[in-house]
């Protein structure tokens, strides 16, 4: 998680409005899903490759790289199973010894469907989350009439998720050191003592946040020197227009006559 912070904070989208990137990965999301053409997720695919490549140059750390990796492979597993349990005209057989696999037509469309709305979805979101500080997304949802409280909850869980972790971190290294996971007896315990540890020490630092808070004067609000830049109507339009041109397409793709006749009209 600290990996995909540092990523947006260095983000050259990184001012850009975070709720126009936001309505803009969401119409793709939608024109995705809505499509009923293979070439619609494809585009939004295309669409957010350019544009996590532009943000990140795919610097990414190893962990989110064996994250994606793994995403991929459950999404072709999924596709794979989708395109054989799907009944339809027959398009391929495979004889296994006493099975006999057959994927049809319909299966093998609907499963490339699923996958590729699905590695569209996350290169889009992938995007979106390399390229918008959480404090920026959660100050701007000020905009859209979320309550304050709610926001101010987001700001406080994303900022001490960070300690919590290095807390995790620091006690998990303590009981390695100790051999404290050498055999599957010790692991179970200490991983019930580390839980244990966590919990109270995250009680613990609650209420010393809290009195620091209150001390500095706190008043249920935290003010941001440098606002997020607020939503305009350009963000909006551009993303009506994604939307209409890609469903548009969509429709010219699986039905071109009555586009045809309307142009003609």
């Amino acid at each position: 998680m600290q990996s995909i912070d540092e990523l947006a904070y260095s983000s050259p989208f990184k001012d850009w409005s975070p709720l126009g990137k936001f309505t803009l990965a969401l119409s793709l999301l939608v024109s995705s899903l809505v499509a009923s053409s293979i070439v619609i997720p494809l585009v939004a695919f295309c669409i957010g490759f350019v544009l996590l490549f532009i943000s990140t140059r795919f610097r990414f750390p190893k962990v989110i790289v064996f994250a994606l990796l793994e995403g991929m492979i459950i999404f072709l597993i999924g596709s794979v199973v989708i395109a054989l349990v799907t009944e339809g005209d027959p398009l391929w057989t495979y004889d296994i010894g006493p099975w006999e696999l057959t994927f049809s037509n319909q299966g093998v469309h609907l499963g490339t469907m699923v996958f590729l709305r699905a590695v569209a979805g996350a290169t889009v979101m992938l995007f979106f989350a390399t390229s918008t500080p959480v404090p920026q997304f959660a100050q701007s949802l000020r905009q859209v009439r979320i309550p304050n409280e709610l926001v101010e909850l987001t700001v406080l869980i994303y900022r001490y998720s960070f300690l919590l972790l290095e807390q995790l971190n620091t006690m998990y290294i303590a009981a390695d050191s100790r051999l404290g996971f050498r055999t599957y007896k010790r692991k179970y315990r200490t991983t019930a003592k580390i839980a244990v540890g966590v919990f109270t020490r995250s009680i613990d630092m609650a209420e010393r946040s809290q009195v620091a808070l209150e001390v500095r004067s706190f008043r249920g609000e935290f003010r941001s020197y440098h606002p997020p830049v607020k939503i305009s109507t350009k963000w909006i339009a551009l993303s009506l227009i994604v939307f209409l041109s890609l469903y548009t397409f969509n429709l010219a793709i699986v039905d071109p006559a009555p586009l045809i006749q309307l142009l003609k009209m």
